[in-house]
């Protein structure tokens, strides 16, 4: 009979040192997970569309760090503050998250994401692509809104 492994328990202070040696302390481990942990739900906080053109940078301190790639979508970014405040807190914790900082800049490249659409899709084709992903969007405030901004394209 194959006899199972037995599950090693790491010393916390080893772990502690190999946090160490890879230049992290706990805290900007801790704030780092709390970043992918975000990063990974980007999405469903704030809809597909903005997802595609913004990302969670850091966490300093309290402060949300979302990077942009420009200032319009940093404008209706901006009026998404509660929303995103409300997400952080559901699945990072009250308190964690308590402003946001919302910067213009180039999203890493793992997370840079193609055009939903492209350029060479001109009139009602390109539009009802639009309004597809539109149609994604969860929230039904920010669906209203870009529904009304595809109308007037």
């Amino acid at each position: 009979m194959k006899e199972e492994p037995k599950i090693q328990k790491i010393d916390p202070q080893e772990f502690k040192n190999i946090l160490q040696d890879l230049g992290l302390t706990e805290d900007s481990l801790a704030e780092k997970i709390a970043v992918q942990t975000l990063a990974k739900r980007w999405v469903d906080i704030i809809g597909p569309v903005y997802a595609n053109h913004s990302e969670p940078f850091s966490l300093k301190g309290d402060v949300l760090v979302i990077i942009t790639v420009h200032s319009a979508y940093k404008q209706e970014i901006l009026f998404m503050r509660k929303r995103i405040l409300s997400y952080s807190a559901r699945y990072l914790g009250r308190d964690v998250v308590k402003k946001i900082e919302i910067r213009i800049g180039n999203l890493t490249p793992k997370r840079q994401k193609s055009p939903s659409y492209t350029a060479d899709k001109t009139g009602l084709e390109g539009k009802q692509e639009l309004v597809s992903l539109a149609e994604k969007e969860t929230d039904p405030i920010a669906k209203k809104r870009l529904l009304e901004l595809i109308e007037f394209l």
